[in-house]
């Protein structure tokens, strides 16, 4: 198999699980999607679902990775501060935030 070699910047991952997915999941991961095709990172930011994060009740999840943030309780309408804040510009977004994994 002769695959191209590419490099990612992050990878966010987005719990799919049934509590998640009747809190509008689907629509920040399009959202997201856009936000990232539109500002030119679409090719080194990587989005995949996950299974349930055991945090019910909090989300839709969206967890960044390397840099262990996870997002909760995201909206439409915070996915272009967090493309913005955090992914162009590495500084999470706070008020977002319920977990920092320790460096």
């Amino acid at each position: 198999m002769n695959m191209r070699l590419k490099v990612l910047k992050k990878h966010l991952l987005f719990c799919c699980s049934e509590h998640c997915n009747n809190q509008d999941v689907e629509d920040v991961m399009q959202e997201f999607k856009e936000q990232l095709v539109e500002k030119g990172i679409n090719k080194t930011v990587k989005i995949n679902k996950t299974s349930c994060l055991g945090l019910c009740g909090n989300g839709p999840f969206v967890i960044v990775y390397p840099d262990g943030i996870w997002y909760y309780n995201v909206t439409t309408d915070d996915v272009a501060r967090i493309v913005e804040e955090h992914l162009l510009n590495g500084e999470p977004v706070e008020e977002l935030v319920m977990l920092k994994m320790d460096a």
